[in-house]
């Protein structure tokens, strides 16, 4: 009689447990990335493959870093991007420079196409810091290089940063400062990329 009661109460309690911890979870919220306008760029017979970034330890997630004081690094609890962050830049970047009319085409890594020119990205910077107190200045440092894809040689080589400071607390106004700060960093990067692009053509 034991095993079978045991049995019993066990399976009630893990039926109980699993049902109550399905209905108390709610579905984490999913941001985004927006792309910036980028003002239209002289036309250039060049095209261009965005390379997949390299992102820093911590923030090759699809969660949404915060930092704290101690080099700590945490993340928002029911909220998360809408993939991992790398693919995530890369599709922006690669929708911005594209948009930005200067170059005859641009397409992300593995491309279908030869490229004349490459962008290699690194994401060293993307979260909310709190290390300054609530609510948090949101950081975005991405170091960008530019190569002739034919023979390698690297065209040019530079930081792009961007900070944005929250309006609130809020989930929402932390996402408009992540936006922001984003906007400048990759209007930066698109300016450069087209400026080196330009200089490199006979």
């Amino acid at each position: 009689m034991r095993l079978p009661l045991f049995a019993i109460v066990a399976a009630v309690l893990l039926a109980g447990c699993g049902g109550g911890f399905e209905r108390n979870v709610p579905e984490p919220r999913v941001y985004r990335l927006a792309a910036p306008t980028v003002p239209t760029a002289e036309p250039l017979a060049a095209d261009l493959q965005v390379l997949r970034p390299v992102v820093a330890p911590g923030l090759r997630t699809e969660r949404i870093a915060t930092a704290w004081p101690g080099q700590r690094l945490d993340y928002y609890a029911g909220a998360r991007w809408s993939g991992e962050l790398g693919m995530l830049i890369q599709g922006v970047a690669v929708q911005t420079l594209a948009s930005s009319g200067g170059l005859r085409s641009v397409e992300g890594e593995p491309g279908r196409f030869r490229a004349s020119h490459v962008l290699a990205l690194e994401v060293r910077r993307f979260e909310a810091d709190y290390a300054a107190g609530s609510p948090p200045l949101v950081r975005v440092e991405i170091a960008a290089k530019l190569g002739r894809n034919t023979d390698r040689v690297v065209l040019a080589s530079w930081t792009a940063v961007g900070e944005a400071a929250a309006a609130a607390n809020t989930l929402g106004e932390v996402m408009a400062a992540f936006d922001q700060a984003f906007a400048a960093a990759l209007t930066d990067i698109t300016l450069k990329t087209h400026a080196g692009i330009a200089a490199d053509l006979p």
